[in-house]
């Protein structure tokens, strides 16, 4: 116990730890740590920055989001009294720490080479510097057995410096897999299977090395069957700004991209995902020793031969760029088999279900303290805290596939590769008709212009919606249809047309509801009818009423 603590303190804090964040990723991973030492009024948690990364920009801010309202400037950490500290970098300057120092790991194994800008060559990603290690005072945190191996032939300074516990991330997101229905509800979802794409950072990650395809797996897969997330490596996010990478982003955003923030989010994403496409990052490794379908789009040969990350490079099925999107995550989906990666699992991941526990008991040793009594309570991921954009703007591509049966498919109209007007190509449905829908709340100026159905998406009363109709087709002479919701359905007017009352069995998009009169104007003219309108997996029985008659 410090002299201040027992002067000043109320609890008799008889232990601190020094909580020493330099890097996004690592703090996150720190922050998560700290729950190891919940409810023990015995270990207080002081932090402070070591901003000696190209990567720093964010820990600070991620720290004091998390509540932490005072952190130690770096160098006043020579005049704190603590018993341990604790890292997720290898790259902090030991040198001014005094005791132990316990790193933990911010991904999974070493599998990476990165730049040494010290020596001018390339490191083991994960490996302190042998000068640290030959002070006996590190202690590195391994997931498996084999690690050890691996590192003590890269560098004999590390015999005897590490412990293994497994992984506690990858316990969390296991336990996790039960709720996925929960996470996907958070999401909106519905019915709609998440396609998660992962990248790590640098040019050999999937992002450096295939910009486009958040874009590109947009304008693949139809919005009312699929979700598409993007888990960015938070060093690009502190390497460019939040700014810069949302406006790279624009378009896919407009499209409905969910761009999960850098400092978290990612686990729910990754439990919620019914399929990941990633790179030689670690989230990859993750989604496949949970048994999701995996695809990689890039794989860099920065990976380290003989790690499990290259096994997985050359075991996984990889996403070609020349052939269809959709087809390959649907193969992807149907030829899945959960077992694929076990044997992999297993050579990387020791101890399963007792990682959080090994953990524990090797930080209170190494404080000198008796462990709390009984189990770690497993915090559930923390959700995502925004939400996917509504898109405004749908390519909705209509098709009479039966009697009385209506089959549209949607896809963004801000995921097209080029929007110059032209009629774009039809993907995968030659016998369906093609028309842009576009509601008041698009916030590119152009499109309503271009629009062939005009919406409001906001429920008004009968004769408010009949009106704002008129007043749509007036100002938008290119619109061929405007709907406007109700509280029972829409409002449909048709220009040169009658004005129809649209209603279904169940909720719908009030936009899909436009189109499907749309579909019939052009099919034989809209009128008193009924008919089934399938969109993605689900179906509504539709009834059109006239309201009035031009």
């Amino acid at each position: 116990m410090s002299p201040e603590e027992r002067v000043q303190g109320t609890f008799d804090c008889e232990r601190t730890v020094l909580v020493v964040a330099r890097t996004v990723t690592a703090t996150g991973r720190l922050l998560e740590a700290l729950r190891l030492f919940r409810n023990d009024f015995r270990v207080k948690p002081v932090f402070t920055v070591n901003e000696t990364s190209p990567y720093s920009s964010g820990a600070r801010a991620l720290l004091e989001k998390a509540g932490v309202e005072e952190i130690v400037p770096w160098n006043q950490v020579g005049n704190l009294d603590y018993a341990l500290a604790l890292s997720a970098s290898e790259n902090v300057d030991f040198g001014q720490l005094r005791g132990t120092t316990v790193v933990l790991p911010h991904g999974i194994g070493f599998n990476k080479w990165v730049p040494d800008p010290s020596t001018g060559g390339t490191r083991l990603a994960g490996l302190p510097r042998a000068d640290a290690l030959r002070s006996g005072r590190v202690l590195l945190v391994l997931s498996h057995p084999a690690q050890a191996r691996q590192l003590e032939a890269a560098s004999p300074e590390v015999v005897g410096r590490t412990a293994v516990t497994g992984d506690p991330t990858f316990d969390q997101l296991r336990a996790s897999l039960p709720f996925r229905e929960r996470y996907r509800r958070r999401l909106g979802l519905d019915r709609r299977k998440l396609v998660l794409l992962s990248s790590t950072w640098r040019g050999e990650s999937e992002l450096g090395r295939w910009r486009t395809l958040p874009l590109e797996m947009l304008a693949s897969l139809p919005a009312d069957e699929y979700g598409v997330a993007l888990a960015i490596h938070p060093n690009v996010w502190s390497w460019y700004g939040s700014r810069v990478v949302r406006n790279w982003f624009s378009d896919a955003l407009d499209a409905g991209l969910l761009l999960v923030p850098p400092d978290r989010g990612w686990h729910a994403a990754l439990v919620a995902a019914h399929a990941v496409v990633g790179d030689h990052g670690s989230v990859s490794l993750y989604a496949a020793a949970l048994g999701k379908p995996l695809l990689l789009a890039a794989f860099g040969e920065e990976h380290v031969p003989g790690t499990p990350i290259e096994q997985l490079g050359r075991s996984a099925d990889h996403l070609d760029p020349e052939a269809g999107l959709r087809e390959q995550v649907e193969a992807s989906l149907d030829r899945h088999d959960p077992e694929r990666f076990t044997e992999l699992t297993r050579q990387v991941f020791a101890h399963p279900g007792e990682a959080e526990t090994l953990l524990r008991d090797l930080l209170y040793r190494e404080l000198r303290l008796a462990p709390p009594a009984g189990p770690i309570p497993m915090m559930r991921p923390p959700d995502i805290e925004e939400l996917p954009r509504q898109v405004t703007a749908f390519d909705a591509f209509t098709e009479f596939t039966g009697p009385g049966e209506l089959t549209i498919w949607r896809y963004p109209a801000a995921a097209r590769p080029y929007d110059d007007g032209a009629v774009q190509p039809t993907p995968g449905h030659p016998n369906a008709v093609r028309h842009l829908a576009v509601d008041e709340d698009e916030s590119t100026l152009h499109r309503p212009h271009q629009a062939a159905v005009f919406t409001c998406r906001k429920p008004s009363s009968h004769t408010e919606a009949q009106r704002w109709t008129d007043e749509a087709l007036q100002l938008l002479p290119g619109a061929r249809v405007a709907g406007a919701a109700t509280r029972s359905g829409c409002i449909v007017r048709v220009r040169n047309g009658p004005c129809l009352e649209v209603t279904a069995d169940r909720a719908v998009d009030p936009m899909l509801l436009a189109s499907a009169v749309y579909a019939c104007v052009l099919e034989r003219g809209a009128g008193n009818r009924r008919l089934t309108v399938r969109c993605g997996d689900t179906s509504a029985a539709v009834r059109l009423a006239v309201v009035s008659q031009p």
